[in-house]
């Protein structure tokens, strides 16, 4: 379901290769595409596995992931400080009766 690939694939009479890229919204690897709705093709190996590195990197950089903030210090409200004594200890003492 939630999973990624990218890998160069080596087109069939040896022609070159597609840098094929699978990304988490995708079911199946796709080429990466070049001009005029075309399947782009490397010359060697090396160049289409650098291609879907870039890509996969661009991808993972460029959104944000949900709740991703890093806030060194949040502030406490009064409310939020008298709750935290009742549950931490240090509130007040309710005993129950049977």
């Amino acid at each position: 379901m939630n999973r990624y690939n990218a890998y160069p694939y080596r087109i069939p009479g040896g022609v070159g290769f597609y840098a094929m890229i699978r990304l988490c919204r995708d079911s199946e690897p796709s080429p990466v595409m070049g001009t005029g709705d075309r399947p782009k093709v490397f010359g060697s190996e090396g160049e289409a596995a650098k291609e879907c590195l870039k890509h996969m990197v661009a991808f993972m950089n460029g959104r944000e992931i949900r709740g991703e903030t890093f806030d060194l210090v949040k502030p406490v409200t009064a409310a939020r400080a008298r709750a935290e004594q009742l549950f931490l200890g240090g509130g007040r003492v309710v005993e129950v009766v049977r």
